[in-house]
């Protein structure tokens, strides 16, 4: 007697329905953002029930959060990766972490606003649960953590390869302050410096070179910025 299929008609394994439905979701809100996601539409293109979103995800609200929160830690993931293979000098390591945000804000605008203003993400004040607060707050850590090494490589004048806490011999204290200026820095920066900004939205359709050299400008200053306040350590 022939064992019954572990696949459905699309080719979907039963037990990876849920890992599709946020990767597809992820991926129409990078380009389109929340309003443009039509579950309907994507569970017919995959040829998967509605009701799985519910059983797996328990709403289409659930699963838009989920699918950002998953899109925010393969950002954090990647920015990481890309910020330790980087090894030639501690400037190099922080322009190719400043780089890799800078590009993936460009490629992710729908996600972009929701990652920075909760109400987007969580409109009626029912998604953002205590469980779900805490597994942002750990991809944030380690996004800080990623970064803090950047901060310190500069400091140091070596680049540093793995993510840097509080209990770590090249920390400092005051590493704490300069890293959150970094991090909101480039929030701002790489929102406005792709176009996600109303401000800017033009200008990066009429002048996208332009918006690049301001980029490479804008990593410089918080370089020069970061050096000038190491000197105030020693």
């Amino acid at each position: 007697m022939a064992k019954p299929s572990s696949e459905g008609s699309n080719g979907i394994r039963y037990g990876d329905a849920r890992q599709v439905l946020l990767d597809t979701v992820g991926a129409q809100l990078a380009i389109h953002g929340p309003r443009a996601v039509v579950l309907a539409d994507i569970c017919k293109e995959l040829d998967l029930s509605p009701a799985l979103v519910n059983y797996h995800f328990g709403g289409r609200d659930r699963l838009l959060a989920e699918a950002v929160v998953h899109e925010y830690a393969k950002l954090v993931e990647g920015m990481n990766a890309v910020t330790f293979a980087t090894t030639t000098s501690a400037e190099d390591q922080f322009r190719a972490r400043f780089r890799y945000r800078f590009d993936w804000t460009t490629s992710h605008p729908g996600i972009d606003s929701m990652l920075n203003y909760t109400h987007v993400l969580d409109p009626v004040g029912e998604i953002l649960t205590q469980e779900f607060e805490a597994r942002v707050s750990e991809i944030t850590i380690s996004d800080m953590a990623g970064l803090s090494a950047t901060v310190a490589a500069l400091y140091h004048g070596h680049p540093i390869d793995h993510e840097l806490t509080a209990d770590d011999p090249l920390y400092r204290p005051e590493f704490a302050d300069l890293t959150a200026f970094v991090a909101l820095s480039a929030l701002g920066a790489a929102t406005f410096l792709t176009g996600n900004h109303p401000g800017s939205a033009s200008l990066s359709a009429q002048f996208p070179a332009l918006l690049a050299s301001l980029r490479d400008d804008f990593t410089t200053r918080v370089i020069e910025h970061l050096r000038f306040e190491f000197t105030k350590l020693d």
